[in-house]
């Protein structure tokens, strides 16, 4: 098992490092995100943009020093507050494989709401994360595959996330931001660019185990633009 740990969290270790040290394999993949969000921005400059808020709660109970578990319930609406857009639930397990890199697979249950007709759809995540602090600064990089099922057929993407955080740990509130692309899987969709969400925002630690996320996110894809207000309050047990 140790063999088989060290050969998946070595390509980890080695990216994560490189946020920090601006190698040129780090440079490489920014310029990526960079690119992507650039071409995503003048593609989507004319289409329609809208308001809309994620609410959700979310608990994470510790199993033993490296698994956990966790589930949220979340509420989305759309149309500048106008009307629902989903209901969803989701449940999940991690495994801090390393102090710097955890694995994570999750299901999650959707009432959506699609041209004013109400369904179900089912979604898949399996995932993997680095992370090192330097400073009092969290770099993390999250890489995570999601299957997506419903009526209509299934829908696959790869989920690339940067993200940097501030963690004095003086500080109460601790503010970061990310960029997240959404790259579909299948039918020849390789290298192309689904969805781009920005992220900016704080995580105010109420006590040891509550914190409150407060957020502000752009969301860019095919034929809409969003920009959300969110908020979660995680609880740890």
């Amino acid at each position: 098992m140790e063999s088989g740990q060290h050969s998946v969290s070595l390509p980890f270790q080695h990216i994560i490092a490189s946020v920090v040290n601006m190698k040129s394999g780090l440079k490489k993949h920014m310029l990526v995100l960079l690119a992507a969000s650039a071409l995503s921005v003048f593609h989507l400059m004319a289409q329609k943009e809208e308001f809309a808020t994620w609410t959700s709660i979310k608990a994470t109970i510790g199993i033993s020093q490296r698994w956990g578990i966790s589930s949220y319930a979340e509420y989305c609406s759309m149309d500048n507050l106008k009307q629902t857009d989903r209901w969803n639930i989701n449940v999940g397990t991690f495994c801090n494989l390393k102090p710097w890199l955890k694995l994570e697979g999750s299901y999650e249950l959707h009432y959506y709401q699609a041209k004013g007709d109400w369904s179900v759809r089912h979604r898949y995540k399996l995932g993997a994360q680095g992370n090192i602090v330097r400073n009092a600064v969290e770099f993390s990089l999250r890489e995570r595959l999601q299957r997506t099922a419903s009526s209509k057929g299934t829908d696959n993407c790869l989920r690339s996330r940067l993200k940097v955080a501030c963690l004095p740990e003086q500080w109460k509130v601790n503010p970061y931001a990310s960029v997240e692309v959404f790259q579909p899987l299948g039918d020849g969709a390789f290298f192309t660019v689904g969805e781009i969400r920005f992220h900016t925002g704080f995580v105010w630690n109420l006590s040891g185990r509550c914190s409150l996320d407060v957020f502000y996110c752009r969301l860019r894809e095919t034929g809409l633009r969003q920009n959300i207000l969110g908020t979660e309050l995680g609880i740890r047990f």
